[in-house]
């Protein structure tokens, strides 16, 4: 398994197979936003930035259970996130969120993680049996 790094979409330019992009324009992206002061993509405006993150978890867990089609494409996404965390040494997640600030990709990195550790173990667990 490799490291993952989340980087600033506005300061940094990093592309490849390797790469994902978790910004609110792309699959993954969070539909809560706390800006107030500027137009963005985001469906929902919620009051600070901690909201907008715990309402994503939340989201997150919903598209992950649920069946529709565009459940589906967040599923694929994710799940193309973990086979790349297995796969190459390093795996770069972009949001446009400075990187001194929280992020829903910093809770994205731990589902890819959590899912990534237990797939192995229970592809290990099997082997033991």
């Amino acid at each position: 398994m490799s490291k993952i790094i989340r980087f600033c979409k506005t300061t940094t330019d990093i592309v490849g197979e390797n790469v994902f992009d978790v910004s609110r324009c792309g699959v993954l992206g969070n539909p809560y936003t706390h800006i107030k002061d500027k137009e963005t993509k985001a469906l929902i405006k919620v009051k600070t930035r901690d909201d907008a993150i715990n309402l994503y978890k939340e989201y997150f867990n919903q598209m992950m259970k649920s069946t529709d089609v565009r459940a589906k494409t967040f599923q694929k996404e994710f799940n193309w996130i973990v086979e790349a965390y297995k796969t190459f040494p390093e795996v770069y997640i972009g949001c446009y969120c400075n990187l001194n600030e929280s992020c829903h990709g910093d809770f994205i990195i731990e589902q890819v993680i959590k899912t990534a550790v237990k797939e192995t173990l229970s592809k290990y667990n099997k082997l033991k049996k």
